[in-house]
């Protein structure tokens, strides 16, 4: 039995990464976007890479993961940078995770 009980240790393991990776990968924010923000980019990066573990059996993410996955976080965030305020946020939201549904699904592939 493992620390936490029937959860087996290397699952612990993989969503402690899981979690080192999205602290990681909102540090690539640019600067002077609006402080919720973080917030949402790390509930949005980890609630993928957990759904790409769950459902797709990934589990050895890397720093050339983490990489694109900023590279996705910038590009929402400029991109909602570019709409009148009113709608930054919400286009900040919509972009990162439909472009991280679109990772989740599809990225990888032909490796």
């Amino acid at each position: 039995m493992g620390a936490y009980g029937n959860v087996p240790d290397e699952d612990v393991k993989i969503v402690d990464r899981a979690t080192g990776i999205a602290a990681q990968v909102v540090q690539a924010l640019p600067s002077g976007v609006p402080n919720g923000w973080v917030v949402i980019a790390y509930e949005s990066v980890l609630d993928a890479i957990l759904r790409d573990w769950v459902g797709n059996g990934t589990d050895d993410l890397d720093d050339g993961d983490a990489e694109d996955i900023s590279q996705i976080v910038i590009a929402s965030a400029e991109i909602a940078l570019r709409q009148e305020p009113s709608l930054q946020d919400a286009t900040f939201r919509s972009v990162l995770k439909g472009w991280l549904a679109d990772w989740v699904a599809n990225w990888g592939e032909g490796e």
